[in-house]
């Protein structure tokens, strides 16, 4: 007798082969592939989720791999996106999986969730998430939100209020299984010196695997359509302590909340063309063009190779400018995507990056 992969699965009350069926014709959009999208999107893989969307703007690098299960040492340097896909392909050739090697922004995020019936969130910083939250509530799509940092990791499975949707869900949330979204529990950005990332405080790997798991637990029973209503919890989870804290937000929904109250997505429709942002704390600018800007990689190597060492890669081109120096007087370090986004290594001012951006490839 031949056993179908997914056996164990199927044999959970509540998912059956009924909701392994569902589960094969879901599609997850996961921004995000570091730590938190590499564990969400390996668990929803290897559950049968028919179509996975990554998307990540950065490559891989050598601190990644201490914590961000997809890659190996082999991948360093290549799109985060383009490296998880294939070892999510090694694992499970049923599912397809796109990567979008791109930067989550207004510009181009309504065309990202296109097609998908839920969002996992993998991402580092609230104003992406707002981003997020407002495409949850505006399309009527649950949201698996998560963070972690140091030995603590929280997660919440959101399901908006369907009254400010504009957009028909695969499934509808109704209105009596919905919650809170995000901008009720989070209504501003926190600042700075309250938000610590992986750079500053670390983090330990096994956190994520906890948190992440909740996040795809939700996923997996939330697509199956299983019979149990999923909770709405905010779990705290401390490694040092070895415990869980939970918090009922299932009463958390604020009527004057931006969002979900009153229907305005300010994320959405915010402008985040030519805006300049440093990339997880580390000595790099990453330039943002107004929208997409499709850019011949080989015709830009060829212009900058007497300016400098450059190699081109499958969606980037990537190496050092010999005649602009960083602080510490090594040459200044340059990827240019194939979307036309700009990664400068070796400053965190963005006035330097934009004067070396528009000296080299232009303005």
């Amino acid at each position: 007798m031949i056993v179908n992969r997914y056996h164990r699965q199927t044999l959970l009350e509540g998912i059956g082969q009924e909701g392994q069926d569902r589960l094969q014709a879901a599609s997850v959009f996961i921004a995000g592939v570091g730590a938190l999208g590499c564990a969400v999107a390996d668990h929803l893989v290897r559950a049968g989720v028919g179509h996975i969307r990554l998307v990540d703007r950065d490559v891989v690098e050598p601190t990644n791999l201490q914590r961000q299960s997809l890659f190996a040492e082999d991948d360093i340097g290549l799109p985060k996106a383009i490296a998880a896909k294939q070892r999510l392909f090694a694992i499970n050739k049923e599912v397809r999986v796109e990567a979008v090697v791109d930067d989550l922004r207004p510009a181009v995020a309504t065309t990202m969730i296109e097609d998908c019936d839920a969002i996992a969130d993998g991402l580092d910083n609230f104003e992406t998430r707002f981003l997020l939250n407002d495409l949850s509530v505006n399309f009527g799509l649950p949201y698996a939100y998560a963070g972690a940092v140091g030995y603590e990791g929280t997660a919440a499975f959101l399901k908006p209020s369907p009254k400010h949707r504009k957009h028909l869900a695969t499934r509808e949330i109704s209105e009596a299984e919905s919650g809170p979204c995000l901008r009720c529990l989070v209504p501003e950005s926190p600042s700075d010196d309250l938000t610590p990332t992986c750079d500053s405080a670390g983090v330990l790997a096994p956190v994520i695997a906890v948190v992440s798991g909740l996040q795809a637990a939700a996923l997996i029973q939330y697509l199956a359509q299983s019979n149990d209503p999923l909770p709405h919890l905010l779990t705290r989870f401390d490694a040092r302590t070895m415990r869980m804290h939970q918090i009922n937000i299932g009463n958390a929904r604020r009527e004057d909340c931006a969002t979900c109250g009153h229907g305005k997505f300010e994320a959405l429709h915010g402008a985040a063309g030519n805006k300049a942002t440093t990339i997880c704390g580390r000595d790099l600018i990453q330039l943002l063009p107004a929208s997409p800007q499709p850019t011949n990689l080989e015709a830009l190597a060829n212009r900058l190779a007497p300016h400098g060492d450059f190699e081109l890669q499958p969606f980037l081109l990537r190496g050092s400018l010999t005649e602009e120096l960083d602080q510490t007087g090594n040459p200044v370090g340059l990827t240019v995507f194939s979307d036309g986004r700009v990664f400068i290594h070796g400053t965190v001012d963005d006035r330097r990056a934009r004067a070396i951006k528009n000296r080299w490839l232009g303005g």
